[in-house]
């Protein structure tokens, strides 16, 4: 991408939003259908902002020119990432190992969830061990539950099972933080931010209140998830207090 004019440089320093490439503050991009063309246009408008590209769902079995699609991504500096419902789809199939020599292939990324089949804990870690030893990316590892929310669950402890497995960063179910229709839930947010490995958790935030709170809550560089191609400059916007929701709110610049 093009440099930015100095100006641009100076209005937005300093700033304290991370850049590419980055651990922090990543912004993973729901793709939910995109084409060729729509992705070469989200890396020319927003791809400064975008570090992974989730292809939704179990949808890259069915997806018309997946490999020119991801290589579009690869040349735009984003990494494609393979949904976790692909990952289910295979084990409830029994075929987690054709799942496993597709993916070594394709050279992709891959989320790990258990959020619709009720896979036993040892038998996951096993299979994100051998996903993340395989994989041609970072392997992403989600927890929660998509039918009804892991109210037992050990976050602190499952967590830390999980990155020590080979998890790149634990993403957080958006139906655990804010079910649609459903109250926020802060008290869970306040409780895995408490975590030792709080840094290494994505938060899925489809909707905007959502994606607000969490920046409010954590800062602009919170690693946020399940964002749509066309809300990325509403989310950076957000992050870098350029629009009303987090304007009054950003660091005093002037000292």
């Amino acid at each position: 991408m093009a440099a930015r004019d100095a100006r641009v440089e100076e209005l937005l320093a300093p700033d304290l939003r991370t850049r590419k490439p980055r651990t922090s503050g990543l912004t993973i991009v729901l793709d939910k259908g995109l084409g060729i063309r729509a992705v070469r246009d989200l890396v020319e408008v927003s791809g400064d902002h975008v570090d992974f590209a989730k292809i939704a769902w179990g949808s890259a079995l069915i997806t018309g020119g997946l490999e020119d699609k991801l290589q579009a991504y690869r040349t735009g500096g984003i990494t494609p990432l393979l949904g976790g419902t692909l990952f289910e789809y295979a084990y409830g199939a029994g075929k987690l190992d054709t799942l496993l020599a597709w993916v070594r292939d394709l050279r992709v990324s891959i989320e790990i969830s258990d959020g619709v089949f009720d896979i036993p804990r040892p038998e996951r870690l096993q299979w994100l061990e051998r996903f993340a030893a395989a994989a041609g990316g970072p392997v992403f590892s989600e927890l929660g539950g998509k039918v009804q929310q892991h109210d037992t669950l050990d976050w602190d402890e499952a967590i830390a099972e999980e990155l020590r497995a080979g998890a790149h960063h634990v993403v957080v179910e958006g139906r655990e933080v804010g079910p649609v229709g459903q109250p926020f839930r802060q008290d869970l947010v306040d409780r895995l931010l408490r975590s030792e490995h709080a840094e290494r958790l994505v938060f899925e935030a489809l909707e905007r209140p959502q994606q607000v709170r969490l920046v409010q809550t954590v800062g602009p560089n919170v690693n946020l998830g399940n964002i749509l191609p066309e809300h990325v400059l509403t989310l950076e916007s957000f992050r870098r207090g350029l629009k009303e929701h987090t304007l009054r709110g950003r660091p005093d610049r002037t000292g």
